[in-house]
Order: structure tokens, then C-alpha cells, then sequence
């Protein structure tokens, strides 16, 4: 039978991975809300997390290296994908070392929203991190890359 320190434990463990889905909700509903607000309207927040990707990298990757590192299934990603060409946003091309394979990149219309999807990011960061010490937010990244780390299995 487990003891009183371990039930409180496992609590903590419980409470702590329901705060972090429900905080990744609220961050979601904020961005939709900032991206409205930038007329980003035919962009979903997860799309917005694509194009971020895509504009991080400086260049271009397939569905396949977007997939990977937004920890999502190619089926959903080749979603966001057609979405986002067809409203514009990301330009597609063959790969010229794999003929199978498509290369995205973010288009000149993407390129002119930058600075706005860029406001929403730094407005959702400014508000979920405010009080923060640098410190503080450097030691919160080690831990949820710890937890991370922990649950995501690697195909």
C-alpha cells in the first residue's frame, strides 16, 4: 500500500501534467486570438507553429523534417501543409536530390507577414512569461525538456 508521501506525490505528478495540457490550450486559444488580431485569419495556431518552424530553419525542409519536429504525423502536417499553400503561405517544389520527396519554404507573401507573425509570438512570450527572471525561465526549459525527453518515444 502506497504511503500518504508517495499518494501526495503522485497528486503533484497529476496535477502537474493536467496544468501543462490546460496551459497548452490557453496558449493555443491566446494565439488564435493574436493572430486574429494581427488579420492572420486563414492560419490555425498550429499552422502558425509550422510556419514559425519553416522561418526558423532559413531553409527548406520536407513535410517529413516538419513532422518530426513538431512532434506530429505526416498525415496532419501534409493537413497543414495543403492549407497553407493553398491560402498562400508556404510555396512547395520538388527536391532535387529526392524526386519524391517536396521541399517547403515560406512564400514572399509569408516573408511580408513576417514581422506580424512574429508580433504574435513575442506578444504570447511577453505574457506567458512575465515576472520571469532569465534564470527562472533557463530552469523551467530544462525541466519540460526533461519531462519531454521522457515521453516522447522516438520512431
Amino acid at each position: 500500500m502506497a504511503s500518504r508521501a508517495q499518494l501526495a506525490h503522485r497528486r503533484k505528478q497529476s496535477d502537474t501534467a493536467l496544468e501543462l495540457s490546460r496551459i497548452n490550450r490557453e496558449m493555443e486559444r491566446r494565439v488564435q486570438q493574436l493572430l486574429e488580431a494581427e488579420r492572420l485569419r486563414d492560419v490555425t495556431p498550429a499552422q502558425a507553429n509550422a510556419m514559425t518552424i519553416l522561418f526558423q530553419e532559413k531553409a527548406p525542409m520536407t513535410a517529413r523534417q516538419l513532422a518530426r519536429q513538431m512532434n506530429l504525423s505526416e498525415v496532419t502536417v501534409g493537413r497543414f501543409v495543403r492549407a497553407l499553400a493553398k491560402a498562400g503561405w508556404v510555396t512547395r517544389e520538388a527536391d532535387p536530390k529526392d524526386t519524391r520527396a517536396i521541399l517547403l519554404r515560406p512564400s514572399k507573401k509569408a516573408y511580408r507577414a513576417f514581422p506580424r507573425f512574429l508580433k504574435v509570438s513575442n506578444a504570447l512570450l511577453d505574457v506567458s512569461f512575465v515576472g520571469f527572471t532569465k534564470k527562472e525561465v533557463e530552469t523551467l526549459c530544462r525541466l519540460v525538456e526533461r519531462v519531454r525527453a521522457n515521453v516522447v518515444i522516438e520512431e
